[in-house]
């Protein structure tokens, strides 16, 4: 790989940004990653990542972490105040050579999105083409690795409790977002487009449970929640109000179809098809209880 500048990471120790990371690493190139405190950043430094220790609400270490940096791959965490903390990072980028932004968004990101998560992301969106600096956008599909919630209950029971009826996803890897991020990181012609990533084709959840069955070599089965029980239970495991009603808005979405699509992004970006819900659940079988 050609020398393409030293890339920042936010979110550095998050499932994505880590495994982002671990594939720049891999491809030689020369990376920084935004963690809140240094304890957190000490795997990173064992594999040669460079640590910068701040957070999206001080801008001053936002400033310092830009210092030298060409590239960011921009992720902020779900919650009411995603839109700033994205303010923040454009605002310093601003200030410091205007680095090239990658942004990974999220699934259907739009002012009139049905949930208030992608509305937050619109914004970000918007004020990042506002901006004038060079950007691509990548608005990834619903995770796999979001099924790992029901680990518990597999292992337990045998069940999948979810409440998105029988509606259907085009739920992508995050090992497959990792490696587009990574490509688009490291390769040109990129900038300037939004990206839809997805795996390889729509599946429901008793979809996802009968691979997880094979993959187990024992019986799972999805069993639709009412939207009560998940708005009990997401309030029991202490989600912010904000962040449980956007989760609430994507379920009802979900169960609505909203989901039903696929793009061709992952295997046109990285030249390799995007990974099916049979490899992710044999890849993951132990988490499951395997």
């Amino acid at each position: 790989m050609s020398d393409n500048g030293k890339i920042l990471v936010t979110g550095a120790t998050g499932n994505v940004s880590s495994a982002l990371i671990a594939n720049l690493v891999e491809k030689g190139a020369s990376v920084r990653g935004l963690v809140r405190d240094e304890s957190k950043g000490e795997s990173l430094k064992d594999s040669g990542v460079e640590v910068a220790i701040g957070n999206l609400e001080d801008q001053d270490s936002i400033e310092k972490a830009l210092e030298g940096i060409e590239k960011v791959f921009l992720l902020t965490p779900v919650g009411e105040d995603s839109p700033q903390q994205a303010r923040n990072v454009i605002d310093a980028a601003l200030k410091q050579g205007s680095p090239y932004i990658v942004r990974m968004s999220a699934i259907g990101a739009a002012f009139d999105a049905p949930s208030r998560n992608g509305k937050a992301h619109a914004e970000t969106e918007a004020d990042l083409k506002k901006s004038g600096l060079p950007y691509t956008i990548l608005k990834p599909h619903f995770f796999m690795q979001n099924i790992m919630m029901a680990a518990e209950s597999i292992a337990s029971e045998g069940n999948i409790y979810m409440p998105f009826k029988d509606g259907k996803l085009g739920m992508i890897d995050v090992r497959d977002i990792a490696d587009v991020s990574a490509v688009i990181l490291t390769e040109e012609g990129h900038e300037g487009k939004t990206y839809t990533p997805s795996g390889p084709k729509s599946i429901s959840l008793s979809e996802v449970a009968a691979a997880i069955s094979s993959a187990l070599d024992k019986e799972v089965n999805y069993i639709d929640v009412p939207m009560e029980a998940a708005d009990e239970s997401l309030s029991g495991m202490g989600f912010p109000e904000w962040n449980k009603n956007a989760y609430l808005e994507y379920f009802k979405a979900y169960s609505e179809g909203w989901g039903d699509y696929t793009s061709s992004d992952v295997e046109d970006i990285t030249g390799n098809p995007a990974r099916s819900i049979e490899t992710f659940a044999k890849d993951f079988a132990q988490v499951f209880g395997g």
